[in-house]
């Protein structure tokens, strides 16, 4: 009678036992993949979108992917294989950014731009054209560099570099063919990207990797000088920096760049295609918003398990 008891005490605690475990795995909150998961199904949901997303946090090795080994269309971020290029010519004292280029009727490009809208004979140095491709997003700057130093070269470059899925396919359509028919811009493609090759490409411009440090620093310095924050770093307060390019065609919204926080350095890469919604403003397009929640998700995510900083970010 005794051991009936006892194993009925026993059988008693171990069902409390269970019931508390399984009490305490209700309450633990999902894994950071799993919540990283449910945020980019929602925003694709929202937005009607294909989305790609590699991130990384730099210093703890965290990653997250989600289908980052297809293709996207680039849009305007193709213009960073075009900045490595240039700079790697500096590198090799091939061109001097100090140089002056001569602004024309003939060379403007359609799309986005300051350089449209001001008079033939303005006189930027390449240097300045550099700062107008990547921050304003230029696209006559861009056909000027592209120009310059030739898509294959561009392309061979990125291949030898370890990002073949980083490819330039054109230049931008000029000024002169708007209004034309059929539009220059029907089926245009401007280049060709992959999300995880984009994060590696952002990661090694971040650790001083990319060519040499010196020449890392100077790309960074452009992708930091006038980034926007309506995407990546919509969701973020002004104290998280934030350094990338973005890109935007009909049905693409992308973003891509590095954000610094008090939990240091993370990687992030959005890129969205396949969206019928051209019915709001650029800032609230179905994609942007999407691309500004998986940022955040991501970000909170991964933060919630990181010490912070001593110092402020820089």
């Amino acid at each position: 009678m005794k051991r009936s008891l006892s194993l009925l005490s026993l059988a008693g605690a171990l069902l409390l036992s269970l019931g508390c475990a399984s009490a305490a795995a209700r309450s633990s909150p999902a894994p950071a993949a799993s919540r990283i998961d449910a945020a980019v199904a929602e925003a694709s949901r929202r937005c009607g979108c294909r989305m790609g997303v590699a991130a990384r946090h730099l210093e703890s090795g965290r990653s997250y992917e989600h289908i980052a080994a297809e293709a996207f269309e680039s849009a305007s971020v193709i213009k960073i294989a075009i900045l490595t290029e240039a700079i790697a010519r500096v590198r090799e004292g091939s061109v001097d950014l100090s140089e002056r280029w001569m602004l024309t009727g003939e060379s403007k490009a359609d799309g986005s731009g300051t350089l449209l809208i001001l008079d033939p004979g303005l006189s930027p140095t390449w240097n300045d054209l550099l700062t107008l491709m990547i921050g304003p997003s230029d696209n006559t700057a861009t056909n000027a560099w592209i120009e310059r130093l030739g898509i294959e070269s561009v392309n061979t470059r990125m291949f030898a570099l370890g990002f073949p899925n980083i490819r330039l396919l054109a230049t931008i359509p000029p000024l002169s063919s708007r209004g034309d028919e059929p539009s220059p811009w029907t089926g245009f493609r401007l280049g060709t990207i992959q999300p995880r090759e984009l994060a590696e490409w952002m990661r090694q411009v971040a650790e001083g990797e990319l060519l040499d440090p010196e020449s890392s620093a100077k790309i960074f310095q452009y992708l930091d000088r006038d980034p926007s924050r309506l995407r990546g770093a919509r969701r973020f307060p002004s104290q998280a920096l934030w350094a990338g390019k973005t890109g935007s065609m009909r049905g693409v919204r992308n973003d891509s760049g590095i954000l610094r926080t008090r939990k240091r350095r993370f990687v992030l890469v959005l890129l969205t295609d396949g969206s019928t919604s051209e019915s709001t403003s650029a800032a609230d397009h179905p994609s942007v918003l999407a691309i500004a929640d998986v940022a955040k998700a991501i970000v909170d995510a991964w933060s919630a398990e990181l010490p912070d900083l001593v110092d402020k970010p820089e």
